[in-house]
């Protein structure tokens, strides 16, 4: 792998990926990372309901064409937005494959790959997609999610990261990458551990001050070490008992970033396919970082 591994960000020109472009370059430069900018002309696409003709050489010169359009606009937008912070080094690339698996190879070696929704009511589809399923599943970096529209004023870069801790191995991921975000943008970290009473019920039991205690215990576990790695960010420890998605939903608000594990149990377990976790993706306001579990 690359000593600083370059952003990936797919490009197809809708106002999702525009969201993706603007964002992954300012993340970038914040990181003194390049941004690799990647349109796919899919060798088995077809265009149009009903549609059964293959397509032609024409065809395909027409697409490889409108790409590196799209490919050069994306590049002003990237160059402009990572201005800001320093700059950063733009490459782009423009391939004939199948976008599923040439997506999930070129994730190989990335910093992670950024993919945009076109909006709310889409991101069902962008998330439990063939593609954007196969890359939250099985991509070999993180997989970060921007909705279109999503704010990247001043105001909004003051406001902390946020990730969620379910207590297990899979939540180490999550909380290297939100520290690392966190200190990339001179903000706080709140951490984050939702449980929800199944865990430890009181009919079996279990005191809720005692459930509280060791909720509290488990997170300061997960967390030990880690200040000392990153001690220029201020760290904030919340125990909540509530639901996840509603939590996430309300503290999205009054965050720049979400930044969660892919597998696992507790409050966070297997967040981005289960029904509670597209009620809080569909509802997140700040982009989402989907951390691979290296298992």
């Amino acid at each position: 792998m690359a000593v600083n591994p370059a952003i990936l960000v797919g490009v197809d020109g809708s106002a999702g990926s525009t969201a993706a472009v603007l964002w992954a370059a300012q993340t970038a430069a914040r990181h003194r990372a390049p941004v690799h900018l990647l349109h796919i002309v899919d060798v088995v696409a077809d265009y149009g309901p009903g549609a059964t003709e293959p397509l032609t050489a024409a065809d395909y010169a027409r697409l490889t064409e409108h790409g590196r359009r799209l490919l050069d606009a994306a590049t002003q937008q990237a160059e402009k937005a990572a201005a800001e912070f320093g700059g950063a080094e733009i490459t782009t690339e423009l391939t004939q494959a199948v976008t599923t698996p040439s997506m999930l190879d070129h994730t190989a070696g990335a910093r992670m790959i950024v993919v945009g929704t076109r909006e709310r009511g889409s991101l069902r589809r962008a998330l439990l997609g063939s593609v954007s399923s196969a890359l939250a599943r099985r991509a070999h970096c993180p997989v970060a999610i921007v909705r279109e529209g999503i704010a990247l004023s001043p105001e909004v870069r003051s406001r902390p990261v946020i990730v969620g801790v379910d207590g297990t191995e899979v939540s180490e991921p999550a909380i290297g990458i939100a520290l690392a975000e966190a200190a990339a943008r001179a903000v706080d970290l709140v951490a984050l551990h939702v449980w929800t009473g199944v865990e430890l019920p009181e009919r079996y039991g279990a005191e809720p001050d005692a459930i509280a205690t060791e909720m509290d215990y488990v997170l300061a576990e997960s967390l030990a070490g880690w200040q000392e790695r990153f001690p220029g960010v201020r760290i904030h420890r919340e125990v909540v008992k509530d639901r996840p998605e509603r939590v996430l939903r309300e503290r999205s608000e009054q965050a720049q970033l979400l930044v969660v594990g892919s597998r696992g149990r507790g409050g966070f377990a297997g967040m981005v396919f289960g029904s509670t976790s597209q009620s809080l993706v569909l509802s997140a306001d700040c982009p989402l970082i989907v951390a691979r579990d290296a298992g």
